[in-house]
């Protein structure tokens, strides 16, 4: 399964990172932005299957704000990428119902592991909502 990705990252190297490391494994990264006011902006244009959205990114809302704001408004599945690990914000995150949370640091392996995980939970939405 392809998956059409956009990635919310507002670290350049880590942005390049998921993107490369999405694209060789035969996934489309429709494009990144480092902020999530640029992305909401996008979503009215493009739509992917899944977006890799950071919790810290610049702007005037965070990666969870935005989250919510996708939930309501476009219905997008996301997963957060995080360095974070306090609790208060790893319990706000999962709050906001995302398909999955990578954490931070991640090399490729492990996250070639977290991506076919996604495809997998993708997989089995898309098949539970055909019988529906």
């Amino acid at each position: 399964m392809s998956l059409k990705i956009i990635v919310v990252e507002d670290n350049f190297i880590i942005q390049m990172f998921l993107e490369e490391v999405a694209q060789n494994m035969g996934h489309e990264v429709l494009v990144s932005t480092d902020n999530g006011e640029d992305l909401l902006g996008l979503l009215d244009t493009m739509v992917p299957d899944v977006i890799l959205l950071d919790i810290g990114i610049t702007g005037k809302h965070s990666g969870i704000e935005i989250a919510e704001i996708l939930n309501v408004k476009y219905k997008v599945p996301f997963v957060f990428v995080t360095g974070n690990s306090d609790h208060s914000t790893i319990k706000r995150a999962k709050d906001s119902s995302p398909l999955h949370i990578i954490h931070k640091p991640i090399d490729e392996e492990q996250l070639e592991e977290e991506l076919e995980t996604i495809e997998h939970k993708l997989s089995a939405s898309k098949h539970l909502e055909k019988h529906r």
